[in-house]
């Protein structure tokens, strides 16, 4: 066009497109404009998943696996509730057990939407936290249990023993190498200390060590307030991570780490996430990279002041 043409708004071909505003498009059909909701729930949700590790060791027998087995079949419906009010996140639910040897009761994260928990029943053999610790490390990538074609949130994880590690001498290594692995550093992490796990030093020492963070270490001392951990971790932890932000919306970190293609856990550059009560755009405070956030629920007495 030249520079002294003027431009013929009433000859031109719109197409499909609605033409000064008129309400309809050249082909006199009215314009139609998408429902509001029928575009929210057209989203793809990103996966928010919830792994419970859980001592299935012999001294885990009678009322304290019975406590476990209480309190995840009686926080799926909370769960599932919490999925429904939120627009982004689709909740998944794994589940690791551990003694002499550790298995996962579920070969992927189950959207708990669906998810049908069948109690534990078989507890057995000793307390060896290194081999939660490695089959862990083996499922936390992504091409494993956090693959997610939307991206997903970072993982929350429970981990509930009675006692102190059997393989004392041992799990420190495979502890070291679950460390490497940017899922796990950047996980929201609860260790429970149950009955005579309480009462040890070893194995709060170790839970420490776990989730790098003593506020996320809990004493159970009894089956009653056993539950209501599993319970008020679990929620707070849901909430606390989708606060948070997905990987997609975490901060950068200050000095990007290398890189090896060998390593399946570092398919994102997770950022390190903000501290509660801040939004994902705030500047955050400089923080141990592997550190587990806080759960804000550190002031309850559990004996006394929390009831159902």
């Amino acid at each position: 066009m030249a520079d002294n043409e003027t431009f013929d708004f009433d000859s031109f071909d719109f197409g499909e497109f609605d033409n000064l505003d008129t309400g309809v498009n050249v082909q006199r059909q009215p314009v139609v404009t998408p429902d509001v909701s029928h575009i929210v729930t057209s989203l793809k949700k990103r996966a928010m998943v919830v792994i419970f590790v859980v001592d299935i060791s012999g001294s885990m027998k009678g009322a304290r696996i019975g406590a476990v087995n209480d309190a995840i079949r009686n926080v799926l419906p909370e769960l599932k509730k919490r999925e429904k009010s939120s627009t982004s996140a689709e909740i998944k639910v794994a589940i690791l057990e551990f003694s002499t040897n550790a298995r996962w009761r579920t070969l992927i994260p189950e959207p708990v939407s669906t998810f049908r928990f069948t109690d534990i029943t078989d507890v057995y053999g000793g307390t060896n936290y290194g081999k939660a610790f490695e089959k862990l490390n083996e499922k936390l990538s992504a091409d494993q249990f956090m693959s997610a074609t939307a991206g997903a949130y970072t993982p929350l994880i429970v981990f509930m023993t009675d006692g102190k590690p059997s393989d004392m001498g041992l799990y420190r290594e495979y502890l070291n190498e679950l460390k490497k692995n940017k899922w796990f550093r950047y996980s929201t992490r609860v260790g429970i200390a149950i009955e005579e796990g309480a009462l040890s030093p070893e194995c709060r020492r170790v839970l420490t060590e776990f989730t790098d963070n003593e506020k996320n270490v809990y004493e159970a001392k009894n089956t009653v307030v056993l539950a209501r951990q599993i319970r008020l971790v679990t929620l707070t932890g849901v909430d606390t991570v989708t606060h948070q932000g997905s990987v997609q919306n975490a901060a950068p970190p200050q000095k990007p780490a290398s890189k090896s293609h060998a390593d399946r856990s570092d398919r994102f550059d997770l950022g390190t996430p903000p501290p509660i009560g801040m939004s994902s755009g705030a500047p955050a405070p400089a923080a141990p990279e592997t550190a587990s956030p806080t759960l804000p629920i550190d002031e309850i007495d559990w004996d006394n002041d929390f009831y159902f």
